[in-house]
């Protein structure tokens, strides 16, 4: 199966944070994994040039975000949602390709964890290997990390439902918070916020 391929961008707007491809021009593309590798060269060179007080509070916010998935992913671990899972082969990860975002890889970037390689060859998830995902519960994106399917939620008592909703919305909240400190949306994953930035001529991150 050929690779999906992406748009470029518009004549002379090569940012040069995106140093990692040649210039992209009309009716010329780039692989899915091009593409990743570009994102994550344009996102590692903004954040090496945040203020120091951004990347600071950068550094705050993703701390804070890793200890409520972990918490989430601990209250999950009661029914044997990682036994559950693996399992099922993954039928909820199919749609993950865009829920890594640019707030994701920022988790990364502040802590200096080593980031992960994507298959986006992969049937499923690009973010899966024989092994299961890529990332650690604390690491994963927003989307990964706070679904439960019906058979594992039916199994959660009325207390730790009430606390994953809890988190749930702590994690929005501070999801949000990241956006309106560096003045993009996230949401959409890191591929199309990186596409998106390289057609407008702006960066990843416009504080």
């Amino acid at each position: 199966m050929a690779a999906a391929r992406l748009a470029g961008n518009r004549r002379r707007e090569q940012n040069p944070a995106y140093g990692l491809l040649r210039p992209i021009f009309p009716g010329e593309s780039v692989t899915q994994q091009e593409g990743w590798l570009a994102a994550v060269s344009a996102a590692s060179e903004e954040y090496r040039q945040l203020p120091p007080h951004l990347s600071i509070r950068v550094g705050e916010l993703v701390a804070e975000i890793y200890l409520l998935k972990e918490s989430f992913q601990r209250i999950a671990a009661k029914v044997d949602a990682d036994g559950a899972c693996a399992r099922c082969g993954g039928l909820c990860c199919r749609h993950g390709k865009h829920h890594f975002s640019a707030v994701d890889l920022l988790a990364y970037l502040a802590t200096g964890r080593e980031l992960f390689t994507p298959d986006f060859a992969h049937q499923i998830c690009p973010y899966l290997s024989f092994r299961g995902c890529l990332m650690e519960p604390g690491l994963r994106p927003f989307n990964c990390i706070i679904f439960l399917c019906d058979q594992l939620e039916g199994q959660l008592c009325e207390e730790a439902r009430g606390e994953l909703l809890t988190l749930e919305q702590e994690l929005r909240r501070l999801y949000l918070c990241l956006e309106l400190l560096l003045g993009n949306r996230f949401a959409n994953g890191l591929l199309i916020t990186w596409e998106r930035a390289v057609s407008s001529g702006k960066g990843l991150f416009n504080y």
